[in-house]
This record gives structure tokens, sequence and C-alpha cells, in this order.
């Protein structure tokens, strides 16, 4: 996955160009940290993270010892790989034998992250967003001496930092030409898109029109829930995957103009239930907008 270089992001001398307003932010992240995070152990069975995402409403679980220490940390986007999009798909191929309700009582080790982007406590909140930024991860497990005892996502750096007068443009910040596809595309298909490009949604377009966006977590609560979850269980994947995105997207989608100022725009990046609004031009889509893109314009202005 190739990471965008953000304009301004980095001074002559190599440090953060954030605003004065990220500096001056109290250096302890008590105030921004979720306490305690939802978490599991290397030997929790895939399914069970499943489950843990879709009841409380998240797309990463940190991983812990059972003595609480950090090792690693398995996301919605690992989820999508495994459930075709990408190389973890070989571990229902080669280990389970195309049994793929099997596959989801495996250990979330076996899918899971290892070289976590972490911090301590006791690390500032410019270091911290430092981290996310140029990693290029959506949120930093905090640690003390080691063991879980939060986590910062992008999501609570948007809402810590919102409520300021910005006059940047959406074009100055979105993605620019983002990869769409037909409503008609396979789950399977669409998850390979994500997978390949590190792309959490895909807008659907049918005709110049948009139809939604289907998003990771949109793939994760369509295996973990209803139909799919009982033929899984009949291992008939094949049917599964090849089911048209359409059935499973987030209708509809909030579009903005190149020209409004981000500030306008970020309540309806929090509140569009994808995370993101398309960027309209012309009567084409020319870019998007996301949490990420939001952070950083956030921090830096």
């Amino acid at each position: 996955m190739s990471r965008r270089v953000i304009r301004g992001f980095l001074r002559s001398d190599g440090t953060p160009n954030f605003s004065n307003s990220v500096y001056s932010k109290p250096k302890e992240l008590e105030f921004i940290v979720q306490k305690p995070a939802i978490s599991a152990t290397t030997r929790t069975p895939i399914i069970k993270a499943i489950d843990l995402m879709l009841s409380k409403g998240i797309r990463r679980i940190p991983i812990t010892t059972t003595k609480g220490d950090l090792i690693g940390i398995i996301t919605a986007t690992d989820l999508v790989n495994l459930f075709g999009g990408g190389e973890y798909y070989n571990l229902v191929k080669l280990r389970y034998g195309g049994r793929f309700f099997s596959t989801l009582y495996a250990p979330v080790d076996s899918i899971m992250t290892r070289e976590v982007v972490s911090a301590g406590i006791e690390e500032s909140f410019s270091e911290v967003l430092g981290k996310m930024i140029r990693e290029n991860v959506g949120s930093v497990p905090i640690v003390d001496g080691g063991v879980l005892v939060g986590i910062i996502t992008e999501y609570d750096v948007v809402r810590y930092l919102s409520g300021r007068s910005m006059t940047g443009k959406v074009e100055d910040y979105m993605s620019k030409s983002p990869v769409m596809a037909s409503p008609e595309i396979t789950i399977k298909s669409v998850a390979r898109l994500m997978v390949s490009n590190g792309f959490r949604r895909i807008p659907l377009v049918e005709g110049g029109t948009v139809r939604g966006i289907v998003t990771t977590m949109d793939i994760v609560r369509y295996f973990g829930e209803g139909k799919a979850f009982r033929k899984i269980m009949l291992d008939e994947m094949d049917q599964v995957i090849s089911v048209p995105a359409k059935e499973i997207m987030s209708e509809g989608a909030v579009k903005v103009s190149p020209k409004d100022l981000i500030g306008d725009v970020a309540p309806l990046i929090r509140t569009s239930g994808v995370g993101a609004v398309l960027v309209e031009d012309g009567g084409g889509i020319v870019g998007i907008l996301t949490e990420r893109d939001l952070l950083m314009a956030l921090a830096i202005e």
C-alpha cells in the first residue's frame, strides 16, 4: 500500500508541522484515550473477534498475552483479507481444506498484525498524533510498561480537535480520483480491491450515479450475521463471496464540493455512517474526504 504524502505535514527539519493548537494540548493522554481498551488474547477465536467488533461498533482490537502485554492487533481489514481479499484467504484453503466455518474458530494470532504501532502513556498528544500520521494507522494502542491500558483512534482525535474555525478547502486535503466499482462487483472482488489498495471504503457507481459505499465493516457485518453465516456453517463459501456488493453497501452517500470549507464538512463526515464524504465537481466524483484526511486537516491547519 502506498502512503500518500500530505502537503505541509513535515517542516524542513523533519518534525511534524502541526498547528499550535496541537502542541498546546495537555501532554497527558488521559483526556482522549479510550480506557479500558476492548481487547482479546492470542487464543481468542476469530469468530469472537468478529462478534466483539459488531457488538461494540469498533474496527480494531488490540491483542494481548494473558498478562495484558500488547503483542498484536486485529482490524476489520485483516478480516476482509481473510474473507477472500488477500493472502489470509490461503489459511482457509491450506490449513482448513477450504472449510471456512472451521477457520472462524482459529485463534486470532493466525491473522493478527504483530508489528503494532503503540505509544507509552507518558508520551505527548503530538507524539502520538505524529505516529498515527507517519505510520498511516487508524489507531494507536497505549501501553504502560508494555501493558495495554487504552487506545486512541483517529475518530477520537477528530472529536478532540474539532470545534475550531477552519478555513482550509476540501480540495486541499481530499484523496483525488478515488477507486470506484460497479454495484454488481462481487464481495470477493471488492474485498481484494480494499486489501490491495489499503482502502476501508469503496464507492459503488452505476451510470455515473453513486449508489452507495461499501466499507470494511459492511463486509465484516455480512459475514458475521444472517444468511451468510448460515451458509458458511454449511461450507458454501463460494456462494457467500459471489454475492454482489450492492447487497451489503451503505446506501446513498454524502457529497460535497471541492471548494467547501473543511470546517463545514467535518460534521458531515462524523455523521455520514461511513467515515467519509464524496467530492463532486462538474457532475462527477473527483475525490473522497475521509476521517484520516480530516485528522490531517485538523492537525496542521
